[in-house]
């Protein structure tokens, strides 16, 4: 049985929860600026998801291969990729199958009750206070994906949890109104943020708090949520991160840190980006090796 460790910092235990949620089978969608993403997938490769595969949306590219994460060598980790994807990615946007399962974490700017999301703009989007990074394929994954969206944000609060009338506008789809979408999707899968672990009730398609993190209370979780979770009767608490995912994540898959700059903010997060740029320049080999679990 393995052993479960009480050394974690918040990030390593987000990264753990969002790679227990990646299927051998899964091709695992690896994004823009999401170094905490593809830490969770490499780590699901090393320990239960040997066969699963990295489709990376800068280039559109299909690897196998694990490697370590990286800040300025992105392209190097996919030198042996298998397949080129045209620009279209209709294959694996608009397919969802039994055979072809996808799994893409997205990490929101605002997100309801029901798992819509936010990622356009705060305020009117004619003339809007904060102009946020955009839409993209957001919509698509909502919408489409067999396994559904998954969600993830490193700072549970009222600005990001906030009920249906306070989202400025929706870019990614979820329960609308509590209903699933009739384009073939699951609907939001879970979220994962730096308080809990959530999910959507089967008949409400309303959030649910499914376990909240060690140290924890439920009053905090209350009072950083926007809106009413439900609550079950028998609260669980997050199952934290194991001896073997912690030292996998921190000596092979991310040895740099770069899955904390999405937790880190201001100067800390500055003086982090220029510590990782250093030691990547400094790399004598670019080319990180094939990752394997021993």
């Amino acid at each position: 049985m393995s052993q479960h460790s009480e050394d974690y910092t918040i990030d390593e235990m987000m990264t753990v929860l969002m790679a227990r949620q990646v299927h051998n089978d899964d091709i695992m969608i690896v994004g823009v600026a999401t170094p905490m993403v593809w830490a969770a997938f490499t780590l699901a490769k090393l320990t239960h998801a040997p066969d699963a595969i990295y489709h990376y949306i800068m280039g559109n590219t299909f690897v196998i291969e694990p490697r370590q994460v990286s800040l300025l060598y992105l392209e190097m980790n996919t030198k042996r990729a298998y397949r080129f994807q045209n620009s279209g990615e209709c294959t694996l946007e608009s397919l969802p199958s039994d055979k072809l399962t996808t799994i893409e974490w997205f990490r929101p700017a605002q997100i309801d009750q029901y798992g819509n999301t936010n990622n356009i703009c705060i305020g009117d989007w004619e003339n809007p206070k904060v102009r946020l990074p955009g839409c993209a394929g957001i919509a698509d994954f909502s919408m489409f994906y067999a396994r559904g969206s998954f969600l993830y944000t490193p700072r549970h609060n009222k600005r990001t949890f906030v009920p249906s009338e306070d989202l400025y506008f929706i870019s990614g789809v979820g329960f609308k109104e509590g209903k699933l979408s009739c384009c073939g999707g699951s609907g939001p899968k879970c979220v994962v943020t730096d308080l809990a672990f959530l999910e959507f009730e089967e008949s409400s398609k309303r959030m649910k708090l499914s376990s909240i993190h060690p140290d924890v209370n439920i009053e905090k979780i209350r009072d950083s949520t926007g809106f009413e979770l439900i609550i079950p009767e028998k609260l669980e608490t997050t199952v934290p991160p194991t001896v073997e995912e912690l030292e996998l994540l921190r000596k092979k898959v991310d040895p740099l840190n770069i899955r904390k700059l999405e937790v880190l903010a201001g100067k800390e997060r500055e003086k982090l980006l220029n510590k990782i740029i250093e030691k990547e320049i400094s790399m004598s080999k670019r080319y990180p090796e094939v990752l394997v679990k021993s």
